[in-house]
Formats: structure tokens, C-alpha cells, sequence
């Protein structure tokens, strides 16, 4: 894997996210309460920008007639036709019969600089 230096950390306030040209590959990059997460600005389905919406949560499974919202942050949702991926591994959470998958990337804040490992 070849490190990139994409910017020093203040430059990622927390809940934040933005794009980051690697070479010609786009990658969104998510700082979701401190933890930072990258992954390939292109939905694994159709292509759509993965990080045009911000991350956000999803139900989760519990009894009958019981609601629950969980995973706050951790799911970056697809603007096109809304599959949903889990940011720390690009699983996809809506239809895993698909097998759909983004690509995700290390990052680290190694010092006062962010870096993503591509």
C-alpha cells in the first residue's frame, strides 16, 4: 500500500467529510466522531458519489412492533438509489444477498497529519 498524506487533522473536523483525488480515484473521506474512515466515492451498484449525503444510522433488528434506531455515523447511504454501507468495512447492509461492497481504505492520523493508504 502506497501512503498518502491528505491533510493535517485539523483540516477534518469531527462529523465532517470530504473528497480526496488519489491518483484519479476519488475517495470520500468521513471523520465520524474521531474515527476516520475512507472509502471509494463510487456506489458499488450504479456508481453514484458515495459521499454527497452524510453518514447516518439505520433500524435495527428487534421484536415485533419495536422501532429501533442504531449505528449512528456508521452508514454512508447511496444518493441514487439508496443502498446503505457500512462505513468501517463497505458491507452493505440493505441487500447482502447482492454481495455489494465498497472499497474501503485505511486511514490513520499518524501525528498532526492524516494519511490514507491506498
Amino acid at each position: 500500500m502506497t501512503r498518502h498524506v491528505i491533510g493535517k487533522l485539523d483540516e477534518f473536523p469531527d462529523d465532517t467529510r470530504r473528497v480526496v483525488d488519489i491518483d484519479g480515484e476519488e475517495v470520500a473521506v468521513f471523520n465520524v466522531r474521531g474515527a476516520f474512515h475512507a472509502l471509494r466515492n463510487a456506489c458499488p451498484h450504479k456508481g453514484a458519489p458515495l459521499c454527497t449525503l452524510p453518514p447516518t444510522g439505520m433500524m435495527l433488528e428487534s421484536a415485533p412492533d419495536v422501532y429501533e434506531w442504531g449505528r449512528e455515523g456508521e452508514i454512508v447511504r447511496c444518493p441514487w438509489h439508496g443502498f446503505e454501507f457500512n462505513l468501517s468495512d463497505g458491507k452493505s447492509v440493505v441487500a447482502p444477498q447482492l454481495k455489494l461492497r465498497a472499497r474501503v481504505y485505511k486511514v490513520d492520523v499518524e501525528g498532526e497529519e492524516v494519511a490514507l493508504y491506498v
